[in-house]
């Protein structure tokens, strides 16, 4: 038993703690994920985490209109996330967790706990940090206070994450446009455990082994993974099911249980949870081949630029995908879009501070001589080294229009709009995942009017692109979110495991 049990429903208002610290790492990645990475873009704890969040079609916005409609008293922890990036240093995933378990301590007893987290975080010493955080929030609330955790489609999910969180609800779709729902839900669940105190979650994991790179992952066409979630929501009409959890994994992630995973939680039926999980796990297996991911060469995409009739195209630059923990500064594409003097094209965004500062001190309308990306690795394209006009110079800071993060701001850091011959380029001081065509609004580009479209991003983009594009082409650019996963160089994953090893046999068990 740990310090605090929990107390019956209808002897007091429940008190639930909520918070959560969440990043996705791409353990490839040279830039290690700072203290400074997290404030930058989401540290709040306490009050204001309720202030913050209240009303907003988020995670913990979903928390805390479950938890008013329990009738619930919210007990505010931390809430920290970082763009996704190389591996938490080990000085910020201590200051995030003392942070967290230190509000734990000093909340009290309470009767439950809601965790917003990712589900693929790493850091310097621990290689599976949720479940090293759960088990330290469970060591404080004690063995029968229930714990709910949301987790990302893309959580690396291991045996011990299922051991020891009462239930764990990923999302259901990809680009994510269901945060705020799944929130709802972990409430909900939390309510039905609190209702019945006696009740007991029984919880099954299949891990197939393989390894799915992102686009296949994308809910919003007719991939696999849609077929899987379908699948899935019609075992999820039984009513002793009480959530099902399909997560394609983040295949940059190099922790041995990176891959495909599904979780069932049931009411008290193992067998039932078991027969689920294995039942999905196996028709995962069964389509492996259908998870490949098709793309274009950097050639024949500026090819379909010069001769589209139907615009605009958009471009997803899938080698440099800062939400996927990309540098967001690679320059192959825009290389080859200038060299190929196309016009009406703009490209969002690189991130590069320098040339940003650079801008700044010229001014708008100035031209200048740049120095442009390519500065973080040799991995994602060279410096460009031309002249630029700038067109614009803006705080970068915008609204986002949705579907996915509607309402909620986007900050870029000092941003500058800079012409290279017919192609526009977004520079930024922050890395920021193209996802809303407000971010090309932003500087004054209507993106509807343009020939082409390049962004840096994997799948996120289509939620809001998808809606004025004529196509769009998955470019096969260098760098560590390209898809093809078997020009990565593993050192930690469990093997075997498909497509890396392609005579890998089937066994769900732990990936194996």
């Amino acid at each position: 038993m740990g310090r605090y049990a929990r107390q019956p429903h209808h002897r007091r208002t429940p008190r639930v703690l909520i918070g959560g610290i969440a990043h996705e790492t791409n353990t490839f990645s040279l830039q290690p994920t700072t203290l400074a990475d997290f404030q930058q873009r989401i540290f709040i704890g306490g009050r204001p985490l309720i202030l913050g969040f209240g009303g907003s079609r988020t995670v913990v916005g979903g928390f805390l209109d479950g938890l008013e409609t329990l009738d619930a008293e919210p007990v505010p922890l931390i809430y920290a996330s970082a763009t996704p990036g190389g591996v938490v240093t080990r000085a910020a995933y201590a200051a995030l967790r003392t942070g967290l378990l230190d509000a734990v301590s000093a909340a009290g007893r309470v009767n439950g706990v809601l965790l917003a987290l990712h589900g693929a975080m790493v850091t310097e010493d621990v290689q599976d940090a949720e479940a090293d955080l759960l088990h330290a929030v469970r060591a404080l609330v004690g063995a029968d206070t229930p714990i709910i955790a949301t987790l990302d489609s893309h959580a690396n999910i291991s045996p011990e994450m299922v051991a020891v969180a009462d239930v764990l609800v990923g999302y259901v779709t990809y680009p994510h446009i269901d945060t705020y729902e799944r929130g709802r839900e972990a409430a909900d669940l939390l309510g039905r455990l609190l209702r019945q105190p006696t009740a007991k979650t029984t919880r099954a994991l299949a891990a197939p082994p393989m390894l799915v790179p992102l686009p296949p992952q994308c809910t919003s066409e007719e991939t696999p993974m849609r077929a899987l979630f379908a699948r899935a929501a019609a075992h999820r009409a039984d009513p002793r099911v009480l959530n099902i959890t399909l997560a394609g994994g983040f295949p940059y992630s190099d922790v041995p249980d990176a891959g495909l995973r599904v979780v069932v939680t049931t009411a008290n039926d193992t067998l039932l949870a078991a027969q689920i999980a294995s039942d999905i796990a196996k028709a995962a297996w069964d389509q492996r081949a259908a998870f490949s991911a098709a793309m274009l060469s950097v050639d024949d995409a500026v090819k379909r630029v010069r001769t589209a009739t139907a615009t605009p195209l958009v471009l997803a630059d899938s080698g440099d995908n800062p939400g996927a923990g990309a540098p967001c500064d690679g320059t192959v594409l825009l290389r080859a879009l200038i060299a190929a003097d196309v016009y009406e094209v703009a490209l969002g965004v690189i991130a590069d501070p320098e040339t940003v500062a650079q801008a700044v001190a010229a001014g708008t309308g100035a031209t200048i001589a740049v120095h442009l990306g390519g500065k973080t690795d040799d991995r994602h394209g060279t410096p460009i080294e031309t002249a630029a006009r700038i067109e614009r110079i803006t705080d970068g800071v915008f609204v986002n229009t949705g579907p996915m993060g509607a309402g909620s701001r986007t900050r870029m850091g000092r941003t500058a709009l800079l012409a290279i011959g017919g192609v526009r380029v977004i520079v930024t001081e922050q890395r920021v995942q193209a996802l809303d065509v407000a971010l090309f609004r932003s500087v004054g580009i209507e993106p509807t009017m343009q020939r082409a479209l390049v962004v840096k991003s994997s799948v996120h983009f289509r939620a809001s692109f998808g809606t004025i594009a004529a196509a769009i082409l998955d470019v096969d650019t260098p760098g560590i979110s390209n898809p093809d996963l078997t020009r990565l160089t593993f050192r930690h994953l469990r093997r075997p495991i498909w497509p890396l090893d392609p005579n890998t046999p089937y066994d769900e068990v732990n990936g194996r």
